[in-house]
């Protein structure tokens, strides 16, 4: 199983088109959705002309853009040490970029591997099965909790909107600086700080296109994609 090139087995003709099924349910989960978002805005209480309609399609769209920028640049690192359909599959189906990452990293690492690294059959499966455990905890608590979320928001959030605002930046801000800081404390411990380097000019790219996109507005949409290219550009540099 060693000799095996694990890359040319998760390439296969075989993953791709077991991976073309699952997202062939979500092309087919998105059209269902769109029909019912249109019956419902004939609805009384609603009430959207179809001109309404198409300007918030069109703002769904363009807002779409900017995450799904950052996804694509993330996507090809995974593409690179995990194969190109598990990565579809995955940012298709339900992951996000950072998390499918994070656990496909977490995978490899517990039998003592690096992903920046070829893997072998074992670590690559293994990367597989973490990914896709991970991504079974989201679902469950989805379908048992969803339904409760409501009540939690406003009982977090005592209907005040701003507030609910905050509390999610901060939750956002401390889920990506438990990501970085592993990276940090490595770099501060090896004297290595070019990855400080690479953090700070990601942190201070996103800073400066926020405060751009308060003049021009459509570059918020772009922020977050932009923001990594540029950290990924001062790595390249450092």
């Amino acid at each position: 199983m060693e000799n095996i090139n694990a890359l040319e087995v998760a390439n296969s003709p075989a993953i791709w088109g077991l991976a073309a099924i699952a997202v062939a349910a979500v092309f087919v989960e998105i059209i269902l959705f769109f029909r019912l978002a249109r019956r419902a805005s004939k609805i009384g209480e609603v009430n959207l002309t179809k001109k309404q309609c198409n300007r918030a399609l069109r703002a769904g769209v363009v807002s779409a853009i900017g995450p799904a920028f950052g996804v694509f640049i993330v996507m090809i690192g995974l593409v690179a040490v995990l194969g190109g359909p598990i990565s579809w599959l995955r940012l298709s189906v339900i992951g996000g970029a950072t998390t499918e990452l994070t656990a496909a990293s977490v995978g490899v690492k517990a039998l003592g591997g690096d992903i920046t690294q070829a893997l072998s059959m074992v670590e690559l499966s293994n990367a597989w099965w973490t990914m896709t455990i991970n991504a079974c905890g989201w679902l469950i608590v989805t379908w048992v909790f969803a339904s409760r979320m409501e009540k939690v928001r406003h009982k977090i959030g005592g209907g005040d909107s701003r507030w609910m605002e905050i509390f999610s930046s901060a939750a956002t801000l401390g889920i990506f600086g438990a990501f970085c800081s592993e990276y940090m404390v490595n770099g501060v411990r090896s004297s290595d700080f070019k990855v400080l380097l690479v953090m700070a000019v990601s942190a201070l790219s996103m800073w400066a296109l926020l405060y751009l996109s308060k003049r021009y507005k459509w570059l918020k949409e772009y922020s977050l994609g932009l923001a990594m290219v540029a950290g990924i550009a001062s790595s390249m540099i450092f």
